[in-house]
């Protein structure tokens, strides 16, 4: 049985899963399950640790408050958030991902491109497959 999930991946590792799934020639979600699939300890479920959940959610809350002055002052960049406030901003999401690792190595930091839409909707399709007699 499958969920539906719907998710926000950085524009880059987007395009890598899509890469991916074509060289398999397979659909999108299922590769992204099977990496998924692999990475993860067998038959285990990972606890989130303690808050962590509550910290995600804050940033993300966070985020979207200053989006619209992050939008007015870095469309099209990518920006990093920490307890609420707007630590780094870099055009090159790999250069502000190492200086935001190094600055806060045990923290959660919620790391966005500025875009349209304050956080995106990634819709993943799935093809059926039906046998016909």
């Amino acid at each position: 049985m499958s969920e539906y999930v719907s998710v926000s991946i950085p524009e880059a590792l987007a395009r890598r899963a899509r890469e991916l799934a074509r060289e398999r020639r397979r659909s999108l979600d299922t590769v992204i399950a099977e990496v998924l699939d692999e990475a993860l300890p067998p038959g285990e479920t990972p606890e989130p640790a303690d808050g962590e959940d509550e910290v995600v959610l804050r940033e993300m809350q966070a985020y979207t408050a200053l989006y619209p002055a992050l939008r007015a002052s870095y469309p099209g960049q990518h920006v990093a958030v920490v307890d609420g406030q707007l630590v780094d901003h870099d055009g090159d999401p790999e250069a502000l991902y190492r200086r935001v690792i190094a600055r806060y190595p045990d923290r959660f930091v919620w790391l966005t491109k500025v875009e349209d839409e304050p956080l995106a909707t990634l819709n993943f399709r799935s093809p059926r497959l039906i046998s016909v007699p």
